[in-house]
């Protein structure tokens, strides 16, 4: 059998349009789709650009809260003493109660 060498790349039609096969099987699809694709594609990358974006806008705007957490706690644990080798504290911001609990013995 002399078979006759396939020219790739092989224009085939699907249901409503054509695309090339290459020889591995792989398709180059149509304008068809691949506009959609690419549609798709630039809406992905502008969604993560403006998460990335309010991302970055959040950190700035909590930062400034995490460090007056920390002033909070730092005043708090040295005007009344709090052992925290022995007891985790929260602090309830409506009833504006410190809580402690005893911290569990490592294992």
């Amino acid at each position: 059998m002399s078979g006759k060498k396939i020219k790739y790349p092989i224009h085939r039609m699907g249901k409503t349009c054509g695309f090339e096969e290459y020889e591995d099987g792989s398709i180059k699809i149509a304008s068809l789709h691949y506009q959609k694709a690419d549609n798709a594609s630039l809406q992905e990358a502008a969604a993560d650009a403006l998460l990335k974006s309010m991302t970055e806008q959040c950190h700035k705007l909590l930062m400034p809260i995490l460090a007056a957490w920390r002033h909070f706690w730092k005043e708090v644990v040295e005007d009344y003493s709090l052992d925290l080798g022995k007891y985790n504290y929260s602090y309830n911001t409506e009833t504006k109660v410190l809580s402690k609990t005893l911290k569990k013995a490592p294992e």
